[in-house]
């Protein structure tokens, strides 16, 4: 059995398949996110960051920059992974660097290392003026596929 997000990035990063809607998730589908660019270990995404996630004084809240940064490691993880293979979020910290107004922004995730069972990945936010927004880092389990 396989993780069906791990199976089809590597189908989508091995034919050189890009800028395609990524809808695996409510959370990517509210988020309108887009697969870019990618490799192995770096995945690249667009999202248009919605209304719906802006603080009272008119700033996109940082739970929703979170949800963004933690995808776009995970998912460069899961590029690095075999067949059968998945991961989870153990442990991540989130630096915000910049107050950002909802607006369409890049996220790009990175892999450090890849072990047998820990992966080190980190991932940056950027608005559509280049800016950084918020940056992270993280931990993931990695760990078999099972079953229902």
């Amino acid at each position: 059995m396989d993780n069906s997000d791990r199976a089809l990035l590597e189908q989508l990063i091995s034919k050189g398949v890009f800028d395609v809607p990524l809808e695996m998730t409510h959370g990517l589908k509210e988020f309108g996110a887009r697969l870019v660019k990618g490799e192995p270990g770096v995945i690249e995404l667009s999202f248009q960051v919605p209304e719906t996630t802006t603080q009272g004084n008119g700033v996109v809240s940082g739970g929703a920059l979170t949800t963004m940064l933690d995808y776009a490691m995970a998912y460069a993880v899961l590029s690095k992974l075999k067949y059968g293979k998945t991961c989870a979020t153990t442990s991540i910290t989130v630096n915000m660097q910049a107050a950002a107004e909802p607006s369409l922004m890049r996220v790009v995730g990175t892999v450090d290392r890849v072990g047998r069972q820990v992966a080190f990945a980190r991932s940056e936010i950027y608005d559509v003026k280049d800016r950084l927004i918020a940056n992270s880092s993280a931990t993931f389990f990695v760990m078999d596929v099972v079953s229902g």
